[in-house]
């Protein structure tokens, strides 16, 4: 294998997606958004299902989205396979991690998605991550 296949990918071989927000709320507020169902189902990400333990149960959107979840570390990480009932058998789940920290403003809110199996689904769930779920997440979190 040639030095440069190692060290680069061309851009439309990314299938992954990241993005940072920064909310005013405390990192316990955020976290619970992100893995108690009920809250969750007060900005949109439900109907859901989460079972905040390793090999716990994770769904979204009255099961269009299902996976498991692989680690939690409360109230800093949470770790879940993704994968859409509509995908191709063929394709593997995608993996979700969000990371939690505290800030002089609030907490910061990383997810990161990787393993989407082709370029489409990365453009997709680049946009509903960021319209769909981030921002309806900050807003139910600043109460604005």
């Amino acid at each position: 294998m040639e030095k440069s296949q190692t060290l680069f990918r061309r851009a439309d071989e990314i299938k992954d997606i990241e993005h940072v927000i920064t909310v005013r709320a405390s990192i316990v507020d955020a976290f619970e958004a992100l893995t108690v169902p009920a809250i969750m189902d007060e900005w949109g990400g439900g109907p859901a299902r989460v079972q905040a333990r390793p090999n716990g149960r994770y769904s979204l959107w009255d099961g269009d989205v299902v996976g498991t979840v692989k680690e939690v570390e409360y109230p800093r990480l949470i770790v879940h396979s993704f994968r859409e009932i509509s995908w191709d058998d063929a394709y593997l789940d995608s993996i979700v991690t969000w990371t939690l920290e505290e800030t002089e403003r609030g907490t910061r809110i990383t997810l990161q998605h990787t393993g989407l199996p082709t370029r489409r689904l990365r453009e997709i769930h680049d946009e509903m991550w960021a319209e769909s779920f981030l921002g309806p997440l900050k807003v139910h979190l600043e109460g604005s």
